[in-house]
């Protein structure tokens, strides 16, 4: 297997997909040509290693050195099988060695980048055989993942499906990004199109909401004091990342929330939400201070 410089992918298990539909075909838009999508023809795909539980990787198969850990869910590209049972890994820039029996192996397509949706739009699929062109409808911050760009019209899969959305409606996600979705009140950290973890987490209550939108991170901080205006509360963390100037709103540990607290989350936040901030466990709010830089996009969605 090659190994490509700077895959981006999407988090998005997508082997299934293959089989179901073999072929894609596009209307014609604004005088463009029809163009046939044969999947088998134009869409890469790669084998991921996929941990099934938090385990150990090594610098070798005789396991002398851990270098790292994979957390369950995580995935790392895959490089060959060794016959000590033993899956070899593309490992921060390095290869690694992981145990089979805790790992599936999982295919997915490759994507030049990931986007999210800048408004409602729609997206054009498969045309049908009576000439009508198939829509799904996308809410503003979709999530998806970019395969490439035909004239003004981007060939993208969003939510298990293939189709074509304008370009003007998206926007290019940076390598790294943060997806904060309040209804479920989860934090999602993807990196290189890769779900680096996933985790609950605590926002806004009713009177002092967590704003909504797509931001970029403009700093960071450890070991900071959070204060309310005219000192109205004061609040340390350890791992502090800003995404909304404006209104002060950071991803940020919360010594003060339990670990039944955040089980609880869905709950919790109606009632005893933060002041805007993102209140994360110790392990997240690290995670995202650790991986992310200035300039990084933060989404938040209803």
């Amino acid at each position: 297997m090659k190994n490509k410089a700077k895959l981006r992918l999407m988090a998005l298990i997508l082997a299934s997909l293959v089989g179901a539909s073999s072929k894609v075909e596009s209307c014609a838009f604004e005088g463009q040509d029809k163009e046939i999508v044969s999947l088998e023809d134009k869409l890469e795909k790669s084998t991921y290693v996929k941990a099934l539980e938090d385990l150990n990787v090594y610098d070798s198969v005789e396991c002398n050195n851990i270098i790292g850990t994979m957390k369950s869910g995580n995935m790392q590209l895959f490089n060959c099988l060794w016959d000590e049972g033993f899956y070899e890994v593309q490992y921060n820039d390095g290869l690694g060695y992981v145990e089979c029996n805790k790992c599936d192996l999982v295919s997915k397509y490759n994507f030049e980048n990931m986007f999210v949706t800048t408004n409602e739009t729609n997206m054009y699929a498969e045309k049908p055989s009576n000439g009508e062109t198939k829509v799904v409808k996308l809410d503003k911050q979709s999530v998806g993942g970019l395969i490439k760009n035909v004239g003004s019209w981007a060939l993208v899969f969003v939510d298990d499906q293939l189709g074509f959305i304008k370009t003007s409606d998206l926007e290019v996600l940076t390598d790294t990004f943060v997806l904060v979705d309040l209804s479920e009140q989860l934090l999602q950290l993807y990196k290189d199109g890769v779900l680096l973890l996933e985790s609950p987490v605590i926002t806004g209550k009713d009177d002092s909401p967590t704003d909504i939108g797509d931001f970029r991170v403009y700093e960071k901080r450890t070991n900071y004091t959070m204060k309310g205006e005219n000192n109205s509360y004061s609040s340390f963390a350890r791992y502090v990342t800003k995404f909304n100037k404006e209104h002060k709103e950071y991803i940020h540990d919360a010594s003060w929330r339990s670990n039944a607290d955040f089980e609880m989350a869905d709950d919790i936040y109606k009632r005893s939400g933060s002041h805007g901030c993102v209140n994360a466990p110790y392990g997240t709010a690290k995670s995202v201070y650790k991986n992310c830089e200035v300039g990084d996009v933060v989404i938040i969605r209803p």
